[in-house]
């Protein structure tokens, strides 16, 4: 408490940002990864899908032909999601280069906020002012809101950037969720090929009657299938 209150009011002020941003950069980061958990969760779950009927009618009966359909109806999947916002960045990044070979202008900044980039339709603080930092335990942090350089404006030289730079950054975010789908694709494939067609003796007792009964029913859901056991499948 006494170093709290022998603090200036700089030093106060940095201590609040630094713990506001900290706030905030949690805040984001766990709502990126509960979106992450729930695209993980609904695409490996796509595997169920397009693999249970072959494991079901027996069709695939080992861990070998099981990874190598799964896999091949895994990387069709991926194609059928990547292609399209691969397409567009090929589409923006020819469409720039035409641009400048036509004007023949290679120098053109697609992110400059006073006349050509995609910087005129945002909001820019000078991070780079010097007036904004201070010392704080030997450690030179920011300690004031940087003064506003740029705000939101129209600049028909800059039409070329506002078509570039959504389109690059939809494509790539577009791309990276379909990246993020196979990799969940592809543990479920690593998942099931140990549950299906492992023989194990965890939860078996010979002394429980049940154990020593023959199963009749099964659920009909691919984490209860096991192509090894006799009789798991409904007659």
């Amino acid at each position: 408490m006494n170093i709290l209150i022998s603090l200036s009011e700089t030093d106060k002020r940095v201590i609040f940002v630094l713990l506001l941003l900290i706030i905030v950069t949690l805040v984001i980061f766990g709502y990126i990864g509960l979106l992450i958990t729930r695209v993980m969760r609904w695409q490996g779950k796509r595997v169920d899908n397009y693999t249970h009927d072959v494991v079901v009618t027996k069709v695939i009966n080992n861990k070998k032909d099981f990874v190598r359909y799964a896999n091949k109806k895994n990387w069709v999947w991926f194609f059928k999601q990547a292609w399209k916002p691969l397409t567009i960045i090929l589409i923006a990044f020819l469409f720039l280069v035409i641009r400048n070979a036509i004007a023949r202008d290679w120098n053109y900044n697609l992110f400059d906020h006073k006349k050509t980039g995609f910087g005129t339709l945002l909001f820019v603080w000078d991070f780079a002012d010097p007036n904004i930092y201070k010392e704080f335990f030997g450690i030179r942090l920011i300690a004031d809101w940087p003064p506003l350089i740029n705000t939101p404006h129209w600049e028909w030289d800059a039409w070329v950037s506002y078509l570039f730079v959504p389109a690059v950054f939809i494509g790539s975010i577009w791309y990276l969720i379909a990246l993020q789908c196979v990799v969940a694709r592809t543990i479920r494939i690593w998942q099931l090929k140990h549950s299906i067609f492992d023989k194990s003796l965890d939860n078996y007792n010979q002394n429980n009657p049940q154990n020593n009964q023959p199963l009749n029913q099964q659920p009909n859901n691919i984490n209860n299938i096991n192509p090894n056991q006799p009789n798991g499948l409904n007659q």
